[in-house]
């Protein structure tokens, strides 16, 4: 019911500066799906912005938010049929190496066994 496509501005980056995911999250249906998850799957020596995340409950682009370990996981009270929602996450990289991330997932609250899943992110961050 829900798809969902994860990707960097960049994939290459020096070490102290910004950059971001985009993870957009689409209502397949022609229905209003109650309670989607997206979890994003951030590669190491990258570090979320949680003031931006803040920002962006605020704003209403989601309803909550939570960092668990490499992961930001976004909520959402609900999606209406066939609505899109765009989510940037801004990032710091702050420890140089190559990472890949683990997979981003999204699927609906009470249904996480029809899980939509995305592969890993890459990035190359450079030592300054």
């Amino acid at each position: 019911k829900l798809d969902l496509s994860v990707r960097l501005n960049s994939e290459k980056v020096r070490e102290g500066s910004p950059l971001e995911a985009v993870a957009v999250v689409t209502n397949k249906t022609d229905e209003v799906l109650p309670t989607p998850i997206a979890i994003i799957g951030l590669p190491g020596g990258l570090e979320p912005r949680h003031d931006q995340l803040k920002e962006l409950v605020k704003r209403g682009k989601i309803d909550a938010y939570e960092v668990r370990g490499r992961e930001v996981v976004l909520y959402w009270r609900g999606l209406r049929k066939s609505e899109k929602i765009e989510v940037p996450i801004s990032l710091i990289a702050s420890v140089p190496g190559k990472y890949t991330g683990p997979a981003s997932s999204a699927y609906l609250y009470y249904t996480n066994e029809h899980k939509k899943w995305v592969s890993g992110l890459n990035v190359e961050i450079a030592a300054k």
